[in-house]
């Protein structure tokens, strides 16, 4: 039997780590609502819904929950190098745990799908 490769596994580690278990409706409703006020600063790049109008950044809407809370924290932790990770940072260096749970709890929920409207604005 072969070993979990180390990145497979810490990858996993991660993404059970940050499932929530047992979160009530009033819970998530409320992060939903903090996730959307937060989202005001994220629109510029990522667009209004998550859909980004600039077409090297990335669509957020429809991201997986826990995937969305691991690259933010690993942002604002300095794990994340390169790319994005110059201007990413800054923007989730003043990000607590429950501003990023908000966050990706928000964007979870949106549509991955551009409207009409979206899509010819790029």
């Amino acid at each position: 039997m072969r070993a979990l490769h180390p990145l497979v596994a810490l990858l996993t580690a991660l993404y059970i780590a940050t499932l929530s278990f047992g979160v009530s409706a009033n819970t998530d409703s409320a992060q939903y609502e903090k996730g959307q006020t937060l989202s005001q600063y994220c629109m510029g790049c990522h667009g209004e819904t998550g859909i980004a109008s600039i077409e090297s950044n990335p669509n957020l809407a429809g991201q997986n929950k826990p995937y969305l809370v691991y690259a933010l924290k690993a942002y604002r932790d300095g794990i994340r190098k390169g790319g994005m990770a110059s201007i990413m940072r800054p923007n989730a260096s003043g990000l607590s745990d429950d501003d990023i749970d908000a966050l990706a709890t928000y964007f979870a929920a949106q549509s991955g799908k551009q409207t009409t409207s979206q899509s010819s604005n790029n």
